[in-house]
């Protein structure tokens, strides 16, 4: 048996739940679309590291990588709308200017050999970032384990990035 009080209280303390609850989602949603820009991002990088690649194993290897980057933008899109975000479309201004300035500067010096591994080691530590913030938070089992996969994509390629530095 219950005090009248302390249904009240009872009732007060779930709405605290609720409401802390809801900053976690909405930090979620956000740390979801900063990684479905960081991979949108990341795309572009490696379409342009394909496109201006040296050798056939080169453009191999970035193509597929943009292709994978492609996939987590899909499964990320998807996510977002299952926690009743919206995903963003466009990259940031800062995206937009540093994706700028890279094809700006890939036009006047074109990368070669060590640089343009070094662009996809870059590329890949920005993506393992949004990971680690990512799969810090609480997720669904299913979802969890697709990160978690791609996420083991992302280390295998840079191992590759570095050993052909």
């Amino acid at each position: 048996v219950r005090a009248p009080g302390s249904i009240s209280l009872l009732i007060r303390q779930q709405a605290r739940g609720e409401a802390q609850r809801m900053p976690t989602l909405d930090k979620t949603i956000t740390q979801l679309n900063h990684l479905l820009i960081t991979s949108h991002d990341a795309s572009l990088n490696y379409r342009r590291l394909a496109d201006s690649a040296e050798t056939a194993e080169q453009r191999h290897l970035f193509s597929e990588r943009e292709q994978q980057c492609s996939a987590l933008q899909a499964c990320l899109h998807q996510q977002i709308v299952t926690y009743g975000g919206r995903p963003q479309e466009h990259p940031s201004l800062w995206g937009a200017l540093r994706h700028g300035w890279r094809g700006l500067s890939a036009a006047l010096m074109p990368e070669r050999g060590r640089t343009r591994m070094h662009s996809a080691l870059r590329t890949e530590q920005c993506i393992r970032h949004g990971f680690e913030h990512l799969l810090a938070e609480e997720l669904a089992p299913e979802f969890r384990q697709q990160l978690q996969e791609h996420n083991s994509l992302s280390v295998e390629f840079e191992r590759l990035f570095r050993a052909r530095l």
